[in-house]
C-alpha cells in the first residue's frame, strides 16, 4: 500500500523507455472501469490526484520487490492511495477521515478477493501541509498504530520517505517537521525511513523548479532506498 501526499507520485519526467513494469508486478485500479479491478501496473500508477506525465517510487519499489523476494508465478499488487496537498491538519489521514477510509478498505478488498494474499508493507510520504502542525508527531504516531491495528498489520513494515531535502532547508520548520519525520522511527516498531540525503542527497539539475516535489530521477532513487529499508526491516519481523 502507497499512502500520503504528492510526494507518492508527484515525479514530473515520466519515461516510457525507463518506467516500465516487470511481468507480475499489478496495481488496484481506481480510474474508470479499472476502479476496484487488479490490473497490470502502469506508470502512472492509479492514486487520488495522478498526472500523465509524473512518476512515484512505487513502481521501483515493486519491480525490486518481485525480483528479489518473489516467486516467478506469484503477483505483488500495488494499492496506490496517495492524495495531494493532504495531512492530519486538514482532516484527511486522521483515523476516521476520507483518505484513511479509502485506504483501509481498499487493502481489505484485495485481501477478501486473494485469500492468500498478505500485505508486505505499508509506504507513506508526506508531511508538507503539515509543517506547522504542532500535534503532527502525535497524530503522525497514532496514525500508525490505528492503520496496523485496523489491518490486523502489527507486524508489517511501515516506511517513511524524507521530504525533497533542497525545499527542506529553505525552512527551520521545515527542518523539524524532516526531524520528526525520521525521528518516529525509534519510537514505534518496524518503521524505516527512506532517507533523501542518504547516502547522498536526491537533488534536481535546478532544484527551485518545482521544489516542494522530486522528481521523476528522484523518484526511482527513493523507490530504491524504500527497498532497501524494507529489506533492513524485515530482519526484525519475529518469526521471520
Amino acid at each position: 500500500m502507497i499512502i500520503g501526499q504528492s510526494n507518492t507520485h508527484a515525479g514530473l519526467g515520466l519515461d516510457a523507455s525507463i518506467d516500465t513494469t516487470r511481468q507480475g508486478v499489478m496495481q488496484l485500479g481506481r480510474v474508470g472501469d479499472r476502479n476496484l479491478k487488479v490490473v497490470k501496473a502502469i506508470a502512472p500508477l492509479d492514486h487520488h490526484t495522478a498526472k500523465l506525465d509524473r512518476i512515484g517510487f512505487g513502481l521501483t519499489f515493486a519491480n525490486l520487490f518481485k525480483n528479489r523476494l518473489v516467486a516467478e508465478n506469484d503477483s505483488v499488487i500495488i494499492i496506490p492511495c496517495g492524495h495531494g496537498g493532504t495531512g492530519f491538519s486538514d482532516n484527511m489521514w486522521n483515523k476516521g477521515d476520507a483518505l484513511y477510509n479509502d485506504a483501509v478498505s481498499r487493502v481489505k478488498y484485495v485481501q477478501d478477493k486473494f485469500q492468500n494474499s498478505e500485505l508486505q508493507a505499508i509506504l507513506w510520504h508526506q508531511g508538507e501541509i503539515d509543517v506547522h502542525n504542532k500535534s503532527y508527531e502525535r497524530q503522525l504516531g497514532n496514525f500508525i498504530n490505528d492503520i496496523r491495528e485496523d489491518l490486523n498489520a502489527e507486524n508489517v513494515p511501515f516506511i517513511l520517505g524524507g521530504m525533497v531535502p533542497y525545499w527542506v532547508s529553505q525552512d527551520k520548520s521545515r527542518l523539524n517537521q524532516q526531524k520528526k519525520i525520521a525521528g518516529i522511527k525509534d519510537k514505534l516498531c518496524i518503521i524505516g525511513y527512506a532517507d533523501p540525503s542518504s547516502p547522498v542527497v536526491i537533488e534536481k539539475e535546478n532544484n527551485k523548479i518545482d521544489e516542494i516535489h522530486f522528481d521523476a530521477d528522484g523518484q526511482r532513487e527513493l523507490g530504491k532506498r524504500y527497498f532497501n529499508e524494507y529489506l533492513n526491516l524485515i530482519e526484525l519481523i519475529p518469526n521471520q
